[in-house]
């Protein structure tokens, strides 16, 4: 799974002044009045910064990125003596399969099926308030970014704020990433990352359970692999 910064853009508009015809009397029609100068444009003034760089190397981002993965390592290990024992009676199924008489095997099946479709989901869900919770603390760091570059954009006189991303070639001068991250670390140093609940979706189309043929095999339990920490691009 694939987090978004605040883009403290400041828009400017380039004003051209359309020339207007002045109609004099007849007798100063040979001496018209000067025309009035147009006004200048204003001159952009860029910056750039870097914000997937914000994460990975600011304190708050480390921070986050160290919780994350200990939450998933604790999903790990909270589901690991279940996933343990699903894989276990597959694999005693699968070694009686032959001798079973044919209802008690398709019931057995159906049994081991329920129970790592509902060991799966299980691990979904987890994974979904995990990052569910990911998703909010960015918001806070989004929320503390918001003054902070606005200020150093104010302090340079700058209208306008580039993702480092879209520049080709700049002068390191107009990269404020260093400076958004120091000011960051002293803003919002640490931040909790925790799980939030998702509420589950509902099945599209009801999901009727196909009937299993005679020949049919219990399914092997795969639980989904967790995600890993938050990624810093978002």
């Amino acid at each position: 799974m694939k987090l978004n910064f605040i883009h403290a853009a400041v828009a400017f508009a380039v004003c051209i002044m359309a020339s207007v015809a002045i109609v004099m009397p007849a007798s100063a029609a040979s001496t018209p009045a000067p025309a009035a100068p147009s006004p200048k444009a204003p001159s952009a003034k860029i910056l750039f910064l870097d914000r997937s760089a914000v994460l990975r190397r600011s304190n708050v981002g480390k921070d986050m990125a160290t919780q994350v993965k200990a939450l998933v390592k604790k999903m790990e290990a909270d589901f690991a003596p279940e996933n343990k024992k699903l894989q276990a009676d597959t694999q005693a199924l699968k070694k009686q399969i032959s001798v079973l008489a044919p209802d008690v095997r398709q019931r057995k099946i159906k049994e081991i099926e329920d129970r790592r479709q509902a060991f799966q989901k299980k691990i979904k869900e987890r994974q979904a308030s995990i990052q569910a919770g990911l998703a909010q603390a960015r918001r806070k760091v989004e929320q503390a970014l918001g003054p902070i570059l606005e200020k150093l954009m104010t302090e340079q006189g700058a209208n306008l704020l580039l993702d480092r991303g879209l520049v080709v070639l700049g002068r390191n001068d107009l990269d404020i990433t260093p400076t958004v991250i120091a000011r960051l670390n002293t803003a919002l140093p640490k931040l909790a990352v925790t799980p939030v609940a998702v509420p589950a979706r509902p099945a599209a189309g009801g999901g009727a359970p196909a009937t299993p043929g005679a020949s049919a095999k219990p399914a092997a339990a795969a639980p989904a692999k967790p995600q890993a920490g938050p990624t810093a691009s978002h």
